[in-house]
């Protein structure tokens, strides 16, 4: 009995410690729920020109590059955020490996079906490319802690750079991006600056309070949640989806 009111406070006190970490992920999770919404968005405008629905390619254009920076740039920092307050105590290497094969079985099979599907632009270092590299690579600067921002920064400042006047074009060169042309694929998100944006995330997480307040998810924003948490499949499954139904209508239109 004794033992029993001794770790009652201490259970009572792990378990707001559990709610707090709930409370503290909603606002990720929905954050990145937003960043995947916009997916769906500019991968229809992009696809309308690969289908042959329109005749100009809009995602050139500034207005869409710079919605796609920002959709990306918001859930690659957000993924860093996330990283640094999962593995807060220590890296669960078993699960991370895991996660990280997983990511690149869906990287190569998406390899394999643009390249016979598009073999002049098909995805060599797409989105779950970066992501399966990164998640490898995080854990090596992650005792930099809150100082992960400055060299975040650096990373993304290099990366404007080499856009002016980067390295030529060599093979080896591909995955890091520093190259002065962009490579000719359909979806390329190289480490510089990518990673940079990472490690932003992952220092700047540093900053947030050790523990949160649970805070009660309004209807609204549960779906958003949902969707922030299950953002792989979402990725996966939408682009299937707005390909299909677009090529389906180019199909009976043209």
């Amino acid at each position: 009995m004794a033992t029993e009111q001794v770790n009652a406070p201490q259970k009572a006190k792990d378990k707001d410690h559990v709610q707090a970490q709930r409370g503290r992920l909603h606002g990720l999770d929905f954050t990145r729920g937003l960043a995947c919404l916009s997916m769906p968005i500019f991968h229809t405008v992009y696809n309308l020109y690969v289908v042959g629905l329109i005749d100009t390619p809009w995602t050139r254009h500034m207005f869409w590059q710079i919605y796609q920076v920002l959709g990306l740039g918001t859930f690659v920092l957000v993924s860093g955020m996330a990283f640094t307050i999962s593995t807060r105590k220590a890296v669960n290497w078993p699960r991370l490996s895991l996660r990280a094969l997983k990511l690149a079985a869906f990287a190569l099979a998406i390899t394999i079906v643009t390249y016979i599907a598009m073999p002049d632009r098909f995805v060599r270092f797409g989105v779950l490319h970066f992501f399966a590299t990164t998640i490898l690579l995080a854990p090596l600067v992650r005792p930099c802690r809150h100082w992960l921002v400055l060299p975040g920064l650096a990373v993304i400042v290099l990366g404007l750079i080499v856009t002016r006047a980067g390295l030529n074009p060599e093979p080896w060169l591909y995955i890091t991006g520093l190259m002065s042309e962009r490579p000719r694929a359909i979806d390329y998100i190289p480490l510089v600056p990518w990673f940079g944006v990472f490690m932003l995330g992952m220092g700047l997480a540093n900053f947030l309070p050790t523990s949160y307040k649970n805070t009660h998810l309004k209807s609204w924003m549960k779906p958003i949640v949902w969707l922030g948490k299950h953002s792989l499949p979402f990725y996966l499954i939408h682009q299937l989806v707005v390909f299909a139904l677009l090529w389906l209508i180019a199909y009976v239109v043209l």
